[in-house]
């Protein structure tokens, strides 16, 4: 990445944000931890808000429940939802309709989730070309990533 880039990520003010982000910054064991808080207090620092939907909540419950239990994925749930630098969308019908037929049926060679394809379609609807995720499906699918 260049400087150029570097700074111009960073410029960014809402940025879409994926599980495989939030399962970093919470796990202090996870190979993405350091680069996980390091983007996002640069990120939030400079008064970035993630965007997100409701199924990269419960994705999040889903993985923490397994993970660390039914207090803390509870705990973890409360704190993102209430915090003022995400912003949750809900999942109607037309926008799942929206993402099978424009992602998982255009990219049918990929392994694209439900909840990565609708990410990708509120973020066309959001006009956002940026994702906080180390998932690189985000690449494939022609965004960019804040984690490098």
């Amino acid at each position: 990445m260049t400087p150029t880039s570097t700074r111009r990520k960073m410029a960014t003010t809402r940025a879409a944000i994926d599980t495989s982000a939030l399962l970093a910054l919470a796990n202090p064991r996870d190979q993405y931890h350091d680069r996980a808080v390091a983007t996002a207090r640069r990120f939030i620092g400079l008064g970035g808000r993630w965007m997100g939907s409701v199924l990269i909540l419960a994705e999040l419950h889903g993985h923490l429940l397994r993970w660390r239990g039914p207090v803390v994925a509870r705990q973890v749930l409360a704190a993102v939802r209430r915090d003022p630098a995400y912003v949750w969308h809900p999942v109607e019908p037309e926008l799942i309709d929206q993402a099978v037929v424009e992602w998982l049926e255009r990219f049918s060679d990929q392994h694209f989730s439900l909840t990565d394809a609708v990410t990708f379609a509120l973020m066309r609807r959001e006009r956002l070309d940026e994702a906080f995720a180390f998932d690189h499906d985000f690449q494939v699918a022609g965004f960019e990533l804040l984690s490098g």
